[in-house]
Protein backbone atom coordinates (compact mmCIF):
# COMPACT_ATOMS: atom_id res chain seq x y z
CA UNK A 1 0.00 0.00 0.00
CA UNK A 2 2.73 2.44 1.02
CA UNK A 3 4.29 1.89 -2.71
CA UNK A 4 1.08 2.81 -4.52
CA UNK A 5 0.82 5.61 -1.86
CA UNK A 6 4.47 6.87 -2.88
CA UNK A 7 3.62 6.72 -6.86
CA UNK A 8 0.46 8.53 -6.81
CA UNK A 9 2.05 11.02 -4.76
CA UNK A 10 4.60 11.42 -6.90
CA UNK A 11 1.93 11.39 -9.68
CA UNK A 12 0.54 14.02 -9.06
CA UNK A 13 3.06 16.44 -7.80
CA UNK A 14 5.47 15.74 -10.83
CA UNK A 15 2.23 15.72 -13.16
CA UNK A 16 -1.24 16.52 -12.05
CA UNK A 17 -0.56 19.84 -10.11
CA UNK A 18 1.97 21.36 -13.02
CA UNK A 19 -0.14 20.85 -15.78
CA UNK A 20 -3.23 21.98 -17.12
CA UNK A 21 -5.63 19.44 -18.57
CA UNK A 22 -8.18 21.45 -20.81
CA UNK A 23 -9.58 17.93 -21.82
CA UNK A 24 -10.06 14.27 -21.15
CA UNK A 25 -8.16 13.86 -23.90
CA UNK A 26 -5.00 15.80 -22.97
CA UNK A 27 -5.29 13.78 -19.64
CA UNK A 28 -5.41 10.17 -21.29
CA UNK A 29 -2.27 11.34 -23.25
CA UNK A 30 0.00 12.80 -20.57
CA UNK A 31 -0.79 10.65 -17.56
CA UNK A 32 0.23 7.58 -19.62
CA UNK A 33 3.28 9.43 -20.74
CA UNK A 34 4.64 10.59 -17.42
CA UNK A 35 4.43 6.85 -15.79
CA UNK A 36 5.88 5.23 -19.59
CA UNK A 37 8.55 8.21 -20.07
CA UNK A 38 9.14 9.66 -17.00
CA UNK A 39 8.50 7.69 -14.13
CA UNK A 40 9.16 4.36 -15.25
CA UNK A 41 12.30 5.17 -17.22
CA UNK A 42 14.27 7.46 -15.57
CA UNK A 43 13.62 7.03 -11.83
CA UNK A 44 15.57 4.44 -9.38
CA UNK A 45 13.30 1.76 -8.14
CA UNK A 46 14.13 0.12 -5.11
CA UNK A 47 12.26 -3.26 -5.81
CA UNK A 48 15.47 -5.42 -6.15
CA UNK A 49 18.41 -4.27 -8.58
CA UNK A 50 18.07 -0.41 -9.19
CA UNK A 51 15.87 -0.04 -12.53
CA UNK A 52 16.36 1.56 -15.10
CA UNK A 53 19.59 0.07 -16.80
CA UNK A 54 20.69 -1.52 -13.72
CA UNK A 55 22.84 1.40 -12.96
Amino acid sequence: LAKMESFFRTLKVEEVYMSEYRTYEDVSNCIPYFIEEVYNSKRLHSSGVYAPGRI
